[in-house]
């Protein structure tokens, strides 16, 4: 038999995928459409209703306070009923015991913030000392009271402001030092190689790269925690107990606002408890103007820099 001179190689035959059609692109791009709409809408709706219930309560703070203020608020003494009376001693405490906090708990929660972010190695303490600063973020404020009132007012022996700033203290530590390991995190890593790049130190990258671009959110931090324990009562009540004099030394008894709304707003006495509204708006309004306050001169640094 004759072999053919040419052999014709067999053909396989493969099954060819058909291109999508127009129809079902346009069907997924209107889903995805749909899907961003709803989205976008959601969030929209949740940050109105957040704004909303935010408006509503200080609307309502304010419409309840305007009875009590007057100019007696701020230039007199609390008193019995029927007499002028006002919260100075308390504002000029109140403020004091944020400074004297802030002073402490600051630098201690940042200093642990940087620690955590920056010189940990992922062992053994630095998971115990994560752990210890959840814990203590967790924890309730009487507790914090309690723990004041045991370690420094009955060693001491009596009440003081210095009492009531290291109970506030406690609060504030682990806020800052959440706050500041968390913003530095976010810098990105490639900044603090090209400073080392170019010859900075590890101190040198820390505190003219990484600090002055996690500046923002740091300070968002320090504000959450200042308006964390200006609002507190409890550790006060066991710590620093108030006082209707007006008193700057924080060796002794000291008088603070949430102490003095607390008093007035569980009092039988209607004009106290007009005080109390009034108390709340000014408390509210030391908040706001330091915030504002702190968000400015930071401002004013960066655009000075730049």
């Amino acid at each position: 038999e004759t072999q053919p001179l040419f052999r014709t190689p067999a053909m396989t035959v493969q099954s060819v995928t058909p291109p999508p059609s127009f129809s079902t692109g346009r069907s997924k791009n209107r889903l995805a459409r749909i899907t961003n709409a709803l989205a976008v809408t959601a969030c929209t709706a949740s940050a109105v209703f957040a704004l909303s219930v935010l408006f509503l309560i200080f609307g309502f703070i304010v419409y309840r306070a305007v009875v009590g203020l007057s100019l007696n608020l701020f230039t007199k003494l609390p008193g019995p009923v029927g007499s002028p009376i006002g919260m100075e001693n308390c504002i000029i405490g109140t403020l004091i015991l944020i400074a004297i906090s802030s002073a402490i708990g600051v630098p201690i929660g940042m200093l642990c913030g940087i620690y955590l972010a920056e010189y940990s190695r992922g062992g053994a303490f630095s998971h115990a000392v994560r752990l210890l600063v959840d814990v203590i973020a967790g924890t309730p404020s009487i507790i914090v009271g309690v723990l004041g009132y045991e370690l420094i007012v009955v060693p001491t022996g009596h009440f003081s402001g210095w009492a009531g700033g290291a109970a506030l203290t406690f609060l504030m530590c682990p806020i800052v030092a959440r706050t500041t390991e968390d913003m530095r995190k976010l810098v990105p890593k490639t900044m603090r190689e090209a400073s080392i790049c170019l010859g900075g130190s590890k101190f040198q990258t820390l505190t003219r790269v990484v600090l002055p671009a996690a500046r923002a959110g740091i300070i968002t931090g320090l504000m959450l925690a200042v308006a964390r324990v200006a609002g507190e009562t409890a550790p006060l009540l066991f710590t620093a107990l108030g006082n209707d004099q007006l008193v700057v030394n924080p060796n002794q008894p000291f008088p603070s606002l949430t102490l003095e709304i607390f008093k007035y707003a569980t009092s039988a006495e209607d004009e106290w408890r007009k005080q109390a509204w009034a108390g709340m708006l000014v408390l509210v309004t030391i908040i706001v103007l330091l915030s504002a306050a702190v968000r400015w001169s930071t401002s004013r640094r960066t655009l000075r820099l730049r």
